[in-house]
């Protein structure tokens, strides 16, 4: 951009002045998490801790350094590649950890990264082949405009910040969440800046994707659904299912009333066997005892 325009621009429209406030943001990204950690009882999950969160951001800063040198910017479809690739893994990651530990903060964290995806998915594969063989062109994200695209990192990251500057109770975690929200919001430019130089050179400028076709998709899915439940509704004789229901349980009540009315029958008959047998002991108990009486005699 700096070769085809030569007019002053202010440093948020400069693309080398984004590059080198990037780099510096993620090198006091980097050095103050160390200073921070050796300052702390160090542990092996607070060093593990740091590690991963410094990894990406190393990447990354050797992806903008690169781009300094003509070497970067011979492969820079292949950095860019590489760049979403550590982005598509960030994503994961924040996707694990929001469904291990659910919370504000996962969940815009992941929104964030996620953003960032689908914005270097639409924006770096337009000036290449990728972008005509994978029919990129008809994707619905397309549908969102470059500065919206843009905005919402800003509003994302906005709402992120506040979230940890809520939650953090030392003034590390403050300085550390501040800086990973300028770099987001400077990242997020640096993007901006090529989509808008491809859109000036009118890269691939008339993209027909959008959310409409999911939309009719969705309008005919749930149609059809409710077409079947209402023709299987109809299909249902409900009186007679009701019927059905009232015959089956007259049945079973009648099967109770008879099981306990012949129950009881069984408890008569077995108590007046009961008191016809023991009229019989007492009645010979009796003669027994009378006839030795009159033998004694």
């Amino acid at each position: 951009m700096n070769k085809t325009n030569k007019k002053e621009v202010v440093w948020y429209n400069n693309a080398n002045t984004i590059i080198n406030c990037i780099i510096a943001v993620i090198a006091g990204i980097v050095v103050c998490s160390q200073s921070f950690t050796y300052g702390t009882n160090l542990s092996l999950t607070l060093f593990g801790s740091v590690i991963n969160h410094n990894s990406i951001y190393l990447l990354i800063l050797i992806y903008f350094i690169m781009l300094k040198f003509s070497v970067g910017k011979k492969y820079f479809n292949y950095l860019n590649v590489f760049l979403m690739f550590l982005y598509f893994i960030s994503s994961i990651t924040s996707l694990l950890t929001m469904v291990q530990s659910f919370s504000l903060n996962t969940v815009l964290s992941f929104i964030l990264d996620f953003i960032f995806l689908v914005y270097l998915f639409h924006t770096f594969f337009r000036d290449t082949r990728v972008w005509k063989e994978l029919r990129l062109y008809h994707s619905p994200f397309n549908e969102f405009s470059n500065d919206v695209s843009f905005y919402s990192v800003i509003v994302i990251s906005a709402f992120l910040l506040a979230v940890n500057l809520i939650s953090t109770v030392v003034i590390s975690g403050v300085i550390l969440s501040t800086l990973d929200t300028v770099f987001a919001v400077l990242f997020g430019r640096y993007i901006f800046l090529y989509r808008d130089y491809l859109d000036a050179k009118k890269i691939d400028a008339m993209n027909d994707g959008n959310f409409d076709d999911i939309k009719e998709e969705l309008k005919q899915t749930v149609d059809e659904t409710t077409d079947k439940i209402k023709t299987t509704i109809e299909k249902v004789d409900l009186d007679d299912t009701v019927q059905n229901i009232k015959d089956k349980v007259s049945e079973v009540s009648q099967d109770v009333s008879s099981y306990f009315t012949d129950d009881k029958d069984s408890i008569k008959k077995d108590e007046s066997v009961d008191k016809k047998s023991i009229k019989k002991k007492s009645t010979s108990s009796k003669k027994s005892i009378k006839k030795k009486d009159e033998g004694d005699e």
